[in-house]
Parts: C-alpha cells; sequence; structure tokens
C-alpha cells in the first residue's frame, strides 16, 4: 500500500518517523493481523476506505487492465507497422543485380528506337 503523506513510499518503507499516515496504519495492520484478518481482506478494507489510490500497484481489472497490457500492445503494433513499411521500401527499391541501365518489365522506354537509330547513323556520318 502507498504512503498517502507524499513520500511516494510504501507505508512499508515509508522513511519519517513521524509520519502521521503510515505510523498510525502499521499498528492498525498489526491489530487486524492479530485479530485474523488475511491480507486480501486487510487489502480490501484499505482499498474501500481510501479508494485504489492506496494501492501500490493497480489491480489487473476492469480499466486497470488496459493500463496494462497498453504498452504491449503499443509494441506489437508498432513493431508490426515498421514491418510493413520497410518490407513496401525494399519491394520499390532497384535490384541490386539489374544492369543500372536496364528498365524494368512493362516499362516504356523514353526513347524511340528508330530515332535512337537515326542519331546513331548521324554521329557516324559527321566523324
Amino acid at each position: 500500500m502507498t504512503c498517502q503523506c507524499g513520500c511516494g513510499l510504501t507505508v512499508a518503507n515509508c522513511n519519517m518517523p513521524t509520519c502521521g499516515f503510515s505510523v498510525p496504519l502499521r499498528a492498525e495492520i498489526d491489530a487486524m493481523i492479530r485479530k485474523g484478518k488475511s491480507r486480501a481482506q486487510i487489502i480490501a478494507f484499505y482499498r474501500h476506505k481510501y479508494g485504489e489510490k492506496i494501492l501500490s500497484a493497480p489491480t489487473a481489472e476492469g480499466f486497470n487492465l488496459l493500463a496494462w497490457t497498453m504498452p504491449f500492445i503499443a509494441l506489437v503494433l508498432g513493431g508490426g507497422l515498421m514491418v510493413l513499411v520497410v518490407g513496401r521500401w525494399r519491394s520499390n527499391s532497384p535490384s541490386p543485380s539489374a544492369p543500372s541501365g536496364s528498365k524494368p518489365a512493362g516499362e516504356p522506354s523514353p526513347f524511340d528506337p528508330e530515332l535512337r537509330r537515326r542519331l546513331e547513323n548521324e554521329l557516324k556520318e559527321r566523324r
């Protein structure tokens, strides 16, 4: 259980010797243990009295369950998105084994082959 004096520690670890919350609470818990109350009963009593803020760790039920699982869900979704993006980048990049001047299949040549032949013939004639 979390100490409510503002130290941010648990009731058992509160380092203020005259703490107005943890010292009386420890005495109450000792009395409850002597009366035979179980750990679950003691926690339920203080949870009912102070609410969820008394617990040092949220319970794994209801909305708190979402708080426990959300970081893992975010990691899985982020990793999946990264794999998807990297896969698309790799599929769009040119193949390293293809010659640098070759065009992918189905892509039209930027030059007309007839014009290219005429240009080559004219260049040969000028030499």
